[in-house]
């Protein structure tokens, strides 16, 4: 272990927040990019799917932690969260995934936590965000489905990744290692629009239903609208994952918005003109992820 750090109390002072958690080498990063470069390059993916990609992946460093020596990558529980609509005197209850309400407070949570932990050893964390299932698995702390999502033990995929990075030098015993998928994975094939491939690792992407409904474009022709049954991704490979059956789902009780508040959510009403008490309440159900996406996967959810 490090002569200045006790990571084994760092890990402790995470576990007490609720994170599972790995700590690597800054010095690994090289081989993350080479391995995130060569799934973009490969050919595998819709030159559009990978070019999109390609400009999500940050690899910069937090100012002042340019040098950082080693990074904490964790996983999070959480819960479903839901919203019921009142339309023409109908309530009608849609659910929300779980990596969609408070991301930016939960990933904030970890570089709190981190940074608490450090402290009275000298050192400081930073919030970091480069591709997180990729890090994750060669870390060792998740492994992968065939629907490309991360699995963690005693979480299954109803989690949400964090990284960060810091000054303090990694442990000795520091993981990193191939990806590895989950055994019962081989014979996966929960998905109703046949994104999961049985000849191939990687997600067709382009007919995954979380890609096609996170996308401005108008739903393609071949989008069954019976497949709808989120307000924005999917849960339907998670649902029947029996990983996820092993540690179950929380489920938030939903929030309730009026015929008024309905109205302005399916008008796609920005959010800067709608009253604070409403705001809060897309914000705490992970409605405030895109006000015009949420308002056309609504009306295909809905069908009003």
């Amino acid at each position: 272990m490090s002569a200045n750090v006790r990571w084994e109390s760092v890990m402790e002072a995470l576990a007490e927040k609720g994170w599972s958690a790995r700590v690597v080498d800054a010095g690994r990063l090289s081989d993350l990019r080479a391995r995130v470069a060569a799934v973009l390059d490969s050919g595998d993916l819709p030159e559009e799917t990978a070019a999109r990609l390609a400009n999500d992946v940050a690899f910069a460093l937090p100012d002042g932690l340019e040098a950082a020596r080693s990074v904490i990558v964790g996983a999070v529980a959480r819960p479903l969260t839901q919203a019921t609509l009142t339309v023409g005197g109908a309530d009608h209850t849609v659910p929300v995934p779980p990596q969609y309400a408070g991301g930016v407070a939960a990933r904030d949570g970890l570089t709190e936590a981190a940074g608490a932990a450090l402290a009275p050893f000298g050192h400081r964390a930073g919030r970091f965000e480069p591709p997180l299932k990729t890090l994750a698995a060669c870390a060792g702390l998740a492994r992968y489905g065939r629907n490309n999502i991360a699995y963690v033990p005693g979480l299954g995929s109803y989690l949400m990744l964090a990284a960060c990075a810091t000054d303090a030098p990694p442990p000795d015993d520091a993981a990193w290692a191939e990806p590895l998928q989950l055994a019962r994975c081989e014979r996966c094939s929960a998905c109703p629009t046949g994104a999961i491939h049985a000849d191939r690792f990687l997600l067709e992407t382009d007919r995954c239903l979380t890609y096609v409904n996170e996308d401005r474009a108008p739903f393609p022709a071949w989008v069954d609208p019976a497949w709808h049954t989120c307000a924005v991704g999917c849960l339907r490979c998670q649902q029947a994952c029996p990983e996820n059956a092993l540690v179950g789902l929380a489920i938030e009780p939903p929030e309730e918005f009026d015929e008024r508040e309905s109205a302005a959510i399916l008008a796609a009403t920005a959010r800067s003109e709608l009253a604070p008490a409403t705001l809060a309440k897309l914000e705490s159900c992970g409605l405030d992820y895109s006000p015009d996406l949420i308002a056309r996967n609504l009306f295909a959810l809905l069908a009003v």
